[in-house]
């Protein structure tokens, strides 16, 4: 008994640290998710800012305010969930897009994102905003100065506002292994993120204080806490689950050892009277035998109450065929052919094939190992990119890579390989004359065999390269 008291209070205790441990992982995820997300549109804004202090003049000139708004409208639309970007100077004059009259109650200045820009110039800020001309009583406001690269004067303060409904749906739509609260605040204690369930102001500041105190998971009035930093640390992804709730699902799952360990215990004791019983026939019957002076061959044959069958269990190997790139991390070409195939049957399916451009000139001139960086860096923008959206990665070979579009508008796969293009021209490497550039051909599926949807693509390909490169074609 006291054997199956402390195997059950050790299954208990796996249990929780199990749950424990896959709820841990479930907020690394989201907070990974999250913060790559806005990352990607941190490094637009910081690229932006350098962008905009090189090339750009703030000097209130007719020409020059019709210029800076061409190069914003480029920059907003390969942006999809950007409201709105805004620069805005020292002496309160702002150039919005989309374009808005001047509104003389609305003073950047005065805006916190404004603020810590002029007050801390060394990196991209966070901020919850309103933006008045959206209608948007919350937005999530990146913001940087733009500081000009030859006399380090200060040019304005460049903003970037971003939809929180993008944010939101990211916390709604992961799965958490418990029922749970999972919500974005910054370390002061203020709320950014909610999902919309509500939460005590004097509640987020406990958290934030515990945060602050104990680095690490912790439990505060009955919950269980799991947080992690993003955005440069400078915000908190916090996972609530009640302790009960937490309970309750190491109990469904340890009732059943309880109920096994009470059979056990009962097949032990039936076994025992079992056993006890059968010896002490036998026994009798040697002592009779004994008695009448003869023992019967039969007699020890008895001895054997029940047969012993041993059940042997085969294990069996299962071969694990590597199916990703070991260099981009990518998709390899064995998981594009099975998942090609299954596309293929879908008239909403497109497929593109992109070949990094000169990239024989770039190994020859700069080495393989800078070539392998340029392989992986492609990829990473390639997924930073597409979001949510349902759009699939793989490394064809060499320096060519397949893109599967499921369930996505030619329009929409056509905008995102325009991105992806274009975050790689503006891409700096540490190499000074590196400049990398792809094409592309795209087409749509479902008209004929997997073999003719790729031949397809690569006219396409073959069409961008030969007529200039660094350009998507698709028909």
């Amino acid at each position: 008994m006291l054997v199956g008291l402390l195997t059950f209070h050790t299954q208990w205790t796996k249990a929780v640290e199990i749950y424990k441990r896959q709820n841990r992982l479930y907020i690394n995820n989201v907070a990974t998710f999250l913060d790559k997300y806005l990352a990607g549109y941190e490094n637009s804004v910081k690229e932006m800012a350098r962008v905009a202090a090189d090339q750009h003049k703030f000097d209130g000139d007719a020409k020059s305010e019709h210029t800076l708004r061409n190069w914003m409208i480029e920059r907003l639309r390969i942006m999809p969930d950007a409201i709105s970007i805004i620069h805005a100077d020292n002496k309160g004059h702002f150039t919005r897009l989309p374009y808005v009259e001047a509104a003389s109650s609305w003073e950047p200045g005065k805006e916190p994102w404004f603020t810590l820009s002029i007050e801390n110039s060394d990196a991209a800020h966070f901020t919850v905003s309103r933006d008045p001309f959206a209608n948007k009583e919350r937005v999530i406001t990146l913001s940087l100065p733009v500081i000009n690269g030859t006399d380090g004067s200060n040019q304005g303060v460049l903003a970037l506002n971003l939809n929180m409904d993008k944010s939101t749906e990211i916390l709604n739509t992961a799965q958490s292994p418990t029922k749970s609260n999972t919500f974005v605040m910054t370390r002061g204690g203020e709320l950014v993120i909610n999902p919309g369930y509500p939460i005590d102001p004097a509640k987020l500041k406990a958290l934030a204080r515990y945060a602050r105190e104990f680095r690490g998971d912790f439990v505060m009035d009955s919950h269980y806490y799991a947080y992690r930093s993003i955005t440069s640390e400078s915000w908190l992804v916090m996972h609530e689950v009640d302790e009960s709730e937490l309970n309750n699902q190491v109990w469904n799952q340890c009732i059943a050892i309880l109920w096994g360990i009470l059979f056990t215990l009962v097949m032990l004791f039936f076994c025992w009277w079992a056993t006890r019983s059968a010896m002490n026939a036998i026994f009798m019957r040697i002592a009779t035998s004994i008695r009448n002076g003869a023992i019967k061959p039969t007699a020890v044959e008895e001895l054997i109450l029940e047969e012993i069958h041993n059940s042997q269990q085969r294990q069996k190997n299962i071969a694990h065929e590597a199916l990703t790139d070991g260099l981009t991390g990518l998709k390899n070409r064995r998981a594009f052919d099975a998942d090609a195939a299954q596309c293929n049957s879908d008239p909403l399916a497109y497929l593109a094939m992109v070949d990094i451009d000169n990239f024989k000139n770039i190994n020859d001139t700069w080495g393989h190992a800078v070539g392998d960086i340029v392989l992986k860096t492609v990829a990473e923008l390639g997924l930073r990119l597409r979001g949510l959206e349902n759009i699939t990665l793989y490394r064809y070979g060499g320096e060519e890579f397949a893109i599967l579009f499921n369930g996505i508008s030619q329009e929409k796969a056509i905008s995102y390989l325009e991105k992806w293009r274009i975050t790689v021209n503006t891409r700096h490497f540490r190499e000074n004359e590196l400049k990398v550039s792809f094409s592309a051909g795209l087409c749509q599926m479902g008209r004929g065999s997997l073999p003719e949807a790729i031949a397809h693509a690569d006219k396409f390909l073959y069409e961008a390269k030969k007529t200039g490169k660094n350009k998507i074609v698709s028909r």
